[in-house]
């Protein structure tokens, strides 16, 4: 039975919809206004009370609901405070005919704006992130690096994506790309679907153009179709680029140099990790009974560690390749399904004082970009072909990669143009698919070597703008681009970076002060004198004065009043021009992305940018002074001085290192 001495439970706290309703009845009691024919129009359904305008004052949210007014700006809180148009000048203040509202009433109604005059109080949860929202926009929190894959931001916002370093690549991005690479060989049964990763292949074997002037413009156009393919799967993946100098530096020559002079002109070099090969523990589940369990039990020996080449794998794991043919061809189709930027035919490696002394390093490739001349850059003339400097090094890569076959004997006694039968495969190749340029697009390291040759003639291009090939309309066969239609890597829709670190934010918030956590940049990136590029994402256009941006690096306490002058981690200001809006409610709305493939109509005037700052400069200089980690700063003022915070409304900003 309940208690009947138990104290009655409190009666519930009333909203600040519901306050707000009482605060206007009680100081309006006795008033005859008529508000422009609303009388009591603190009484109106909510939603037309959001929209509510007074003799043209809009009194809370106002009628773009993409920029809502703050409480402060709302009419509903300057009449009551008595400001401006409130303030005698035009209207008296607040409620008319009736008493003034008390400063504590008045903050509860501004806060209750402020959160969207929703109907029930937000919960605690909504409360708190209300306050973080706030802390964010005001630089008091730091906003944290996207852990996610950034080219899906770029893709869902319409902009340019990235083609990235190899070695760079998170685990999410890598995962996405070889799934995207699996994707395409599940087709490579049907010989004329253009999904197929052997139909891209072929066209290699039969169209590629190579010694002449085409050989840049055409590689171009061939990455860009074949990205466009792996897009289809996952639009946030794109063709990382394989930096070679970057192995060079720090294990391919070296590697070499350490074996001394028992080395084998065979299957002794290093590529990056990603195209390496392992067998992990459920490549095992998947052998066990297709293959004699003396041999999956020599696979348990080396279970998770990358080799350079299959041979290697084989080796070290103690099985004899080519004992067992049904065997072998088992334990390569797994290797190539655990990772399918894996490929048997590779062998990477060669004879050390002329693969490896000619192995291009970073001084190597500074010398190619001084180079002023389009031919002997790339290569030559329709009229005077030749391999120009890049392509030179890009044949050397392909041998390289390729390689000889370690378990492929050759007998000088028999015709050259057969195989030793002592081979374990009627077969089996003498080198790797990289060597060949009819199977070269087969292995999937191509690509990645053909960005990095990419990235080198757009690095090139900017330094210089105006050197181009004799022939800018000619077709680019089997497609219907021109050489002209391959200049600029933008246009195609892609950039070269060494690293990119994101930070999101609430684009429905006003940033007045923007910090972002620290991150982490390697010397490396910073010592290859890329361009350091700080980007604001997706700034939407505001009906306001026009207002500026200052940019810093490891600033975290910069402010309106900070100096710029002589201060070594300011970067730049960037002057933004706004305005009034000059027509009807929602018409500086943020539009839509058009969908429409018909809508021939220019782009809309009001569509977001976005804002650049060269941080080059200051991150060089910051890292001269041993300084490694970095954190973006952004500062957003008046023209007066004073901070904005009512100005930029965007989705993140980005560090980026350009390649």
């Amino acid at each position: 039975m309940p208690n009947e001495n138990a104290a009655a439970a409190p009666a519930p706290r009333p909203s600040r919809y519901r306050r707000f309703q009482e605060i206007m009845t009680a100081a309006s009691a006795g008033s005859s206004a008529t508000y422009e024919g609303y009388g009591t129009f603190w009484n109106l359904p909510l939603e037309e009370l959001k929209r509510l305008r007074l003799y043209g004052v809009p009194m809370f949210l106002g009628d773009d609901p993409q920029r809502p007014l703050t409480g402060a700006q709302s009419g509903i809180v300057r009449g009551l405070r008595g400001e401006y148009p409130f303030d005698e000048t035009l209207f008296p203040p607040l409620p008319w005919g009736g008493k003034r509202v008390a400063d504590v009433d008045v903050a509860l109604i501004e806060q209750w704006i402020d959160a969207g005059c929703p109907e029930p109080d937000a919960d605690p949860a909504e409360v708190q992130d209300d306050a973080r929202r706030r802390a964010l926009a005001n630089g008091d929190a730091a906003h944290p690096e996207h852990d996610g894959n950034v080219n899906q931001f770029f893709a869902e916002k319409g902009s340019i994506k990235q083609r990235k370093n190899v070695n760079a690549l998170s685990d999410d991005e890598l995962t996405r790309l070889r799934n995207a690479f699996a994707w395409m060989k599940k087709y490579d049964a049907w010989y004329l679907d253009e999904r197929s990763f052997q139909y891209w292949a072929r066209i290699h074997a039969s169209q590629c153009q190579h010694g002449w002037e085409q050989f840049l413009t055409w590689h171009r156009a061939y990455l860009y179709g074949f990205e466009l393919k792996l897009q289809d799967y996952d639009p946030s993946v794109t063709l990382p680029y394989w930096d070679w100098t970057d192995d060079s530096a720090k294990d391919v020559i070296v590697s070499v140099q350490d074996m001394g002079p028992k080395v084998d002109n065979r299957d002794n070099g290093i590529i990056p990790a990603a195209f390496q090969c392992w067998i992990d523990a459920e490549g095992l589940k998947n052998l066990a009974g297709k293959i004699p369990s003396d041999v999956l039990a020599a696979l348990k020996t080396v279970q998770d560690k990358p080799f350079n080449s299959g041979s290697r794998l084989f080796a070290t794991a103690g099985i004899d390749y080519g004992k067992d043919r049904a065997s072998d061809k088992a334990i390569i189709a797994e290797l190539e399904r655990i990772n399918p930027l894996f490929h048997w035919k590779r062998w990477p490696g060669g004879n050390a004082s002329l693969i490896f002394q000619a192995y291009p390093q970073q001084d190597d490739v500074d010398q190619i970009m001084k180079i002023e001349n389009f031919f002997d850059f790339g290569s030559g003339s329709t009229d005077d072909q030749f391999f120009g400097a890049l392509e030179n090094i890009h044949n050397l890569i392909h041998n390289f990669t390729g390689g000889l076959n370690p378990n492929y004997k050759y007998n000088p006694a028999t015709d050259e143009a057969q195989d030793d039968p002592a081979n374990p495969d009627d077969g089996e190749v003498a080198f790797g698919d990289m060597q060949n340029g009819a199977f070269t697009a087969f292995d999937p390291i191509f690509w990645f070597h053909h960005s990095n040759v990419d990235r080198l003639w757009a690095q090139w291009q900017a330094l210089h703008p105006s050197a181009h090939p004799d022939d800018p309309t000619a077709v680019l066969p089997p497609w219907n681009f021109t050489v002209q239609d391959t200049y600029s890597t933008r246009k195609l829709g892609y950039e070269y970076v060494a690293k990119t670190h994101l930070f999101l934010t609430d684009s429905d918030t006003g940033i007045q002060r923007f910090r972002s956590e620290a991150v982490s940049v390697p010397p490396q990136v910073i010592d290859k004198r890329r361009r350091a590029e700080i980007r604001v994402h997706t700034v939407q256009y505001v009906t306001r004065a026009g207002y500026h941006v200052r940019a810093f690096l490891n600033s975290p306490d910069a402010n309106a009043s900070t100096d710029v002058r002589n201060n070594e981690r300011y970067v730049g200001q960037v002057n933004v021009l706004t305005g009034l809006c000059i027509g009807g409610p929602g018409h500086c709305a943020v539009p839509q992305r058009p969908t429409n493939r018909f809508d021939r109509r220019p782009r809309h005037h009001k569509t977001p940018s976005n804002l650049r700052f060269d941080a080059t400069g200051v991150v060089r200089a910051l890292s001269a002074k041993g300084e490694t980690d970095f954190h973006v700063n952004l500062v957003v003022l008046n023209t007066d001085g004073t901070p904005a915070d009512d100005a930029l409304f965007i989705d993140g900003v980005s560090l980026n290192f350009l390649d």
